[in-house]
């Protein structure tokens, strides 16, 4: 592809996301904001859901089509347990695991393959169910604070991706990690840091101003919040595209229109979702509260 086919291909792509932006974002917040904690749980099971789909089309695909549908339904099963009998998670974890290991068993078409299916759907299961799942948690365990720490995290993982863009640009000169992602640069990846830490202190003090529910953080909260949710929203971005380079792949999915799949948009969330809940807890006085 040429540079003027590739500047002509971007720019076509720019209107669709523009499209889906401007439809997905006034919803999202309306349902983090008003929407009851089940709804949001609801939500985002059903983004586990697809996302394991979307996992398991990109490393098992046909060889084993059934596989697609058995995680993208326990998945959310699981992700349910974690939500509202949390106690029974390991439980509900170790019986999903027999049961992926018996329906590997019964249903493998070629022997040595069987490992490499087992391994992506224990894989699937922790990656777009336990892991995405803590972002529920979060608004669970900070109760009336909930809706303001899901937009904290949303500000920091996709305010990164702003920073990123704009640091890279101007710039970037010295590759992140070619050989997964040819694209992104060490000044990116550092404008990414810097615009987290900014996108918390300034999320803090309009949070601080407008809720009576939301406990200012302090500035050592900030950068322990801050960077390591960077960094692991960074590191789960690589990942996916380690992933879909390993299968040839361009996109997990087509399912958000101009976006491509559910991972393409939420890689980032899903490593930096249990940093999220488990600072709530561990360094705050908001969390663990009352149940949703």
């Amino acid at each position: 592809m040429t540079q003027e086919e590739a500047a002509k291909k971007k720019k076509s792509d720019l209107v669709p996301r523009v499209i889906t932006a401007a439809v997905a974002i006034p919803l999202i917040l309306g349902l983090v904001l008003y929407g009851p904690p089940w709804a949001f749980f609801a939500v985002i099971a059903a983004a586990g859901g697809i996302s394991a789909w979307e996992y398991i089309n990109i490393t098992i695909g046909d060889e084993l089509p059934a596989a697609k549908w058995l995680l993208a339904l326990l998945t959310p099963a699981v992700m349910s347990v974690m939500y509202f009998f949390p106690t029974h998670l390991l439980p509900a974890l170790l019986f999903a695991c027999v049961f992926i290991f018996l329906f590997i068993l019964f249903g493998y078409r070629d022997q040595k393959s069987s490992t490499h299916h087992l391994g992506s759907s224990v894989t699937a299961l922790v990656y777009a169910g336990l892991m995405l799942g803590c972002i529920a948690l979060m608004r669970q365990a900070t109760g009336e604070a909930g809706p303001l720490w899901v937009l904290m995290a949303l500000a920091i993982v996709w305010g990164s991706d702003t920073g990123a863009y704009f640091a890279g640009r101007a710039l970037g000169k010295h590759k992140l990690y070619p050989a997964v992602s040819p694209n992104k640069s060490i000044e990116g990846s550092i404008g990414g840091v810097i615009s987290s830490v900014l996108f918390t202190l300034g999320f803090d003090a309009l949070f601080g101003t407008l809720s009576t529910h939301w406990v200012s953080l302090e500035l050592w909260q900030v950068f322990l919040l801050a960077i390591p949710a960077n960094i692991l929203g960074q590191t789960g971005d690589l990942c996916e595209s380690l992933i879909k380079r390993a299968h040839g792949v361009k996109d997990s999915g087509s399912i958000i229109y101009g976006h491509g799949g559910m991972l393409d948009r939420i890689d980032a969330l899903i490593f930096a979702a249990p940093w999220f809940y488990y600072f709530v807890v561990w360094f705050t006085s908001q969390g663990p509260q009352t149940p949703g």
